[in-house]
Order: structure tokens, then sequence, then C-alpha cells
């Protein structure tokens, strides 16, 4: 069993968010990644995810959600479901962070992170070839800017 209380479990900050792990690889053998999300970004790029769902559920802020070729609104309450595949990005609507439960199915978008920490963060974003080949090597195609950037 694992109990982690408000604020407790791995935190890592990267590429706009930080995130604070609830249940890992480890914990759940594989199975998925549940962390606390703070979105502090502008935005995400535009990416699908090869290997993985992932799921969001908004608990404070709002952001501008692409999916499907259009933008949607997610504030508190606002459960979102991108199956693999579907191309995506995040745009932060207020000026506090976006805080969210995200759950990635399965584990592993978790060692992506920490390669982007591990790799130096500010390097990789002034080689963007670099972090396009990183993330696909963890499952994450970037597409492209944000729609809307």
């Amino acid at each position: 069993m694992t109990l982690l209380g408000p604020g407790e479990g791995l935190r890592l900050a990267a590429l706009g968010s930080t995130y604070t792990t609830k249940a890992d690889d480890a914990t759940t053998r594989g199975a998925y990644w549940l962390v606390e999300e703070e979105f502090w970004g502008e935005t995400t790029p535009l990416h699908t995810h090869t290997t993985a769902d992932e799921a969001f559920y908004v608990l404070s802020g709002r952001a501008g959600v692409w999916l499907d070729g259009a933008e949607s609104e997610a504030s508190a309450g606002t459960f979102l479901l991108v199956p693999r595949g579907r191309p995506h990005a995040l745009r932060r609507l207020t000026a506090e962070p976006v805080r969210m439960l995200t759950l990635v199915s399965p584990a592993g978008m978790e060692q992506f992170f920490q390669a982007v920490v591990d790799a130096g963060e500010e390097e990789l974003l002034a080689d963007p070839e670099r972090l396009t080949i990183l993330a696909a090597a963890h499952g994450t195609e970037i597409l492209g800017d944000h729609p809307g950037a």
C-alpha cells in the first residue's frame, strides 16, 4: 500500500509543468503513472503519445485543450481522456497555474521528463531536433508548435 499526503511524492519540473508523482511504474507494476500536475507554462507543443493513453482531471485554473482540430476550455471539474495516437496540446488561460491530476497508462512517460531534466532542459530547448529525438525515444511524437501560437 502507498499512502501519500498533500504535497508528498517525488517532484519533477520539466517543460512547463511540475509533476508530483503519486504512483509510478514501480508502485503500479507498470500499469500507470499518476501525478498531480501544475501546468505553469504558456503552451505545450502539438504532440501525440504513441504508446500511452493520457487522462486529465482539472482541479483548478483553466486550460485551452487542442484536440481534433479545435480548442475547448477545461476548468475545475473537467475530465479529458486523450487516447494514444491523438494529437493534442494545452494552453494556459489564467495567470495562475492549471492544477490537474494526470494519469498516463501504461507508465513510462515519467522517464521522458526525467531524461529532460538529466540532459538539461535549456540545452534541449535550444536544440529542438534533439528534444524531438528524445521525446520519440520515450513514446511521444512532437508534431509542431501549439496550433494557436
